[in-house]
């Protein structure tokens, strides 16, 4: 005797999921490309656009889809992978994925020291200091945000370059002879403050990677102390162990 078999009811969010899957395949997507306006895709897909826009944001909250204020849905860039343990660029580790990597410079002031500074960097409080404050972008979307001191009696002048066109550790090495070869760091899961969500286009409160360290030279000597805040929707981080 033979059973009835039971249609499975597929329910309005899983078809919108499957549907904006199968939307990347069909029009061969790629990174960075703009989705349909979503009455576009709701017309496409069959569902309403309150379905749809859950199904968005799963999608986003598993870096499939990059949902930009204002502009509209994206397929997410591939994510760069920092390597705690590598001392390469912002610049080289985005060009490992083919993304487009650029800076937009905050701050960059000589100030003193102060006392944590100076403590991280060997200095007299009043010690002068380059505080340069950098927004990271991939694809002129803001990725990361990076504040670095550098003492200026080792690098007299370093205030003068224009580190949107210019690499700091190009700078460095070029103008300075002065290449760093270890680092001494901590990373913790941070939460957004305000002017680091609205800069970094998160929301205040929203979970970052917060890598804080000190680089040193061939010598021994510090040459910067670092602040980095990763948005992790655009960062992956890895270390490997040596056993």
């Amino acid at each position: 005797m033979f059973g009835v078999a039971k249609r499975v009811e597929v329910s309005s969010y899983d078809k919108a999921v499957e549907g904006i899957l199968n939307h990347i395949v069909a029009c061969d997507m790629r990174p960075g490309d703009a989705f349909p306006p979503e009455r576009e895709l709701c017309d496409e897909i069959g569902v309403s656009r309150t379905t749809l826009r859950s199904a968005l944001t799963h999608l986003a909250s598993t870096h499939v889809v990059e949902r930009r204020q204002g502009s509209g849905n994206y397929l997410c860039q591939s994510r760069p992978t920092v390597q705690l343990d590598d001392l390469s660029g912002f610049s080289r580790i985005v060009h490992t994925i083919g993304g487009n990597p650029s800076s937009r410079v905050l701050t960059c002031e000589v100030v003193p020291a102060g006392a944590e500074i100076a403590s991280r960097l060997y200095l007299p409080e009043d010690g002068p200091v380059l505080h340069l404050e950098r927004l990271r972008l991939i694809g002129g979307v803001p990725a990361m945000l990076e504040t670095s001191y550098l003492p200026l009696a080792r690098f007299p002048g370093i205030d003068a370059f224009d580190f949107e066109e210019v690499s700091l550790s190009r700078v460095l090495d070029d103008e300075y002879g002065v290449e760093a070869v270890h680092v001494t760091l901590r990373v913790t899961v941070a939460r957004a403050t305000e002017r680091e969500a609205g800069l970094m286009r998160v929301q205040p409160d929203d979970l970052i990677f917060l890598e804080c360290g000190t680089r040193t030279g061939s010598d021994t000597n510090p040459i910067e102390y670092y602040r980095t805040r990763y948005s992790p929707s655009h960062f992956r981080i890895s270390c490997k162990t040596v056993m």
